[in-house]
């Protein structure tokens, strides 16, 4: 569970309603309403089923509800300012909705949240006690032990601080913690996320393991495939509403699946300008040719290569654990490469720091949100301007001419970027006042305000209602064409991918399966079963799981935090 304290009024788990059926589902989850802050709906009706012994997936976008389905069962909701205002949640013939989440842990539910949250200073076995506190003592020794015949990597490890573990190893850490407390139901949040391909099969053999050995599991999961191939039924959310529930076998092959992760049948959100159909004079090409990463004994990346036309909107995809991330990383200097090369224009970007690759011209955003809550708009803004200031401390300082000329030419580009992005009426505010999908926007603001001739955006849309990724998709054609810059974008919507996209690049699990325009890659059979494990054959239609199942507008995730994902 994460780390946290209830107040000692949060109530137990309530008495039993009904004798345990043992036809009848272990978890029920019946209309489940769910509120961030009071007024942000996030889940809208929800209802779930969980069989004993079964493994049930939950897909979706980002921002569909699936981590706050997981807040809601374990009783974790409050950390992030959000409550249940409809529906319920049974266990076992039990009521857990409003109950602490430590009783929830007693009765037998405990969550893996996403990104493991280990306890870094602490060691591997000091972390395994912790998540026996919830048992009895004569209980823990024999959980420990199953933990490490289960993991033996972590026996190894015993005495080492977790905080120095692989993150492939922490993941191993953060499932074994949660089984020390003995569950009949694991609720696990994305345990492939960020990591290496061999380690993604691994968690997925682990799962199928824990769950031979006889508990049920809930896993929320980005790597459909994955999580199909694991789950004997799966519901997939859409902006906090169930649209789809059926066995997992048949899910992969429907029309709205491959839609959603595909892209499939979609009309562009935004009419995207061929890049060959305006002029890109002066902008270079970025050419990636047989780039391999490896961490240690991992490859991360095995002789990955593309090119970015100058002018054009390249998407670069693919599901958890293909390496997508970790190429952004190669690019802006984060990760050293095992081998191969990256050419922005007639410069060669491996080897140089992160500051080099800057002033060649190549912005980036992040996944995570990296602005100052406290800090202006036009403060944001104006830092992204930091490495084209050529006024020193002291001129600044004293404001002298020529410093004053500097800033007030500062102030004149960032409304132009401003307006560019419809932010021109937010600059005065605080950024932790504006909603999630405008942040975003300040985000990449910040990035142009460098005025870079490549930009890379990884995850863009992460988290942001159907509304504003529609939005956000207007405002990068507009970037593009006004600020003549190159767009290489990581993205798991495939709608706002196929719309914008002039190119896209499908990495899985390290290596390129695909390179080609939008509507080839969404009929590639390779890409299919990347993305769906199934074959590339005719998609069947298949009927919402309730009549509620439409789009809510305006429905978001938020995360640890409080803010939406």
């Amino acid at each position: 569970m994460p780390a946290g304290s209830m107040p000692d009024a949060a109530p137990a788990v309530s008495p039993r309603t009904s004798p345990s059926d043992p036809g009848g589902p272990l978890l029920g989850v019946r209309e489940l309403a769910v509120c961030y802050a009071g007024s942000v709906r996030a889940l809208d009706g929800v209802s779930l089923s969980v069989p004993a012994g079964a493994v049930v997936a939950v897909l979706g976008g980002n921002g569909a509800g699936k981590s706050t389905l997981l807040r809601a069962i374990s009783g974790t909701l409050p950390f992030t300012r959000g409550s249940i205002v409809g529906g319920s949640i049974e266990f076992d013939g039990r009521r857990l909705d409003g109950a602490a989440p430590a009783a929830i842990v007693r009765s037998g539910v405990v969550q893996v949240p996403e990104g493991r949250q280990v306890f870094g200073e602490l060691t591997v076995e000091e972390n395994l006690r912790a998540g026996g506190l919830a048992v009895a003592r004569r209980l823990r020794r024999p959980a420990r032990d199953e933990v490490y015949d289960l993991f033996p990597v972590l026996r190894d490890r015993r005495g080492q601080r977790a905080g120095l573990l692989s993150g492939g190893e922490q993941q191993l850490l953060a499932i074994g913690r949660a089984l020390m407390a003995g569950p009949r139901l694991l609720l696990l949040d994305e345990p492939s996320l960020g990591l290496a391909p061999q380690l993604v099969r691994r968690i997925g053999e682990v799962i199928a393991e824990i769950n031979r050995r006889g508990t049920a599991v809930v896993l929320v999961e980005q790597n459909a495939a994955l999580a199909l191939a694991l789950a004997d039924a799966a519901y997939v959310l859409e902006v906090g509403r169930v649209s789809l529930h059926m066995p997992a076998a048949e899910l992969a092959a429907t029309d709205q699946v491959r839609e959603r992760y595909l892209g499939v049948g979609t009309a562009p959100r935004a009419t995207a300008t061929p890049a060959g159909g305006r002029p890109a004079r002066g902008l270079p090409e970025l050419v990636v040719d047989g780039l391999s990463v490896r961490f240690g004994g991992i490859a991360a990346l095995s002789e990955v290569s593309f090119t970015v036309q100058p002018g054009a909107v390249h998407a670069l995809i693919g599901p958890n654990g293909a390496g997508k991330s970790t190429c952004l990383n190669v690019l802006t200097g984060v990760y050293r490469s095992a081998g191969g090369s990256v050419r922005y224009g007639d410069h060669e970007l491996t080897g140089l720091r992160p500051h080099q690759i800057a002033r060649l011209g190549v912005g980036r955003t992040f996944q995570n949100l990296a602005l100052s809550p406290v800090g202006t708009v036009a403060d944001a803004l104006l830092l992204g301007r930091h490495r084209l200031t050529r006024a020193g401390f002291v001129a600044a300082g004293l404001r002298t001419p020529r410093a004053r000329r500097e800033q007030a030419e500062q102030d004149r580009r960032v409304r132009q970027v401003a307006e560019l992005l419809e932010l021109a009426d937010v600059l005065s505010r605080r950024v932790d006042e504006l909603p999630y999908g405008d942040r975003k926007r300040v985000e990449l603001a910040r990035a142009l305000c460098s005025e870079p001739t490549l930009l890379l955006l990884d995850e863009p849309v992460a988290g942001m209602t159907a509304a504003e990724s529609v939005r956000l998709a207007r405002v990068l054609v507009r970037v593009r064409e006004a600020l003549a810059v190159t767009i290489l974008l990581v993205e798991h919507d495939m709608a706002f991918v196929m719309g914008i996209a002039d190119r896209v690049t499908v990495l899985d699990f390290g290596r390129r399966i695909a390179d080609a325009a939008p509507a080839d890659v969404q009929r590639d059979p390779a890409v299919v079963r990347a993305y769906l494990g199934v074959p590339a054959e005719p998609a069947t239609p298949a009927a919402p799981a309730t009549p509620a199942a439409a789009a809510a507008p305006g429905a978001a995730e938020p995360a640890a935090g409080g803010g939406p994902r």
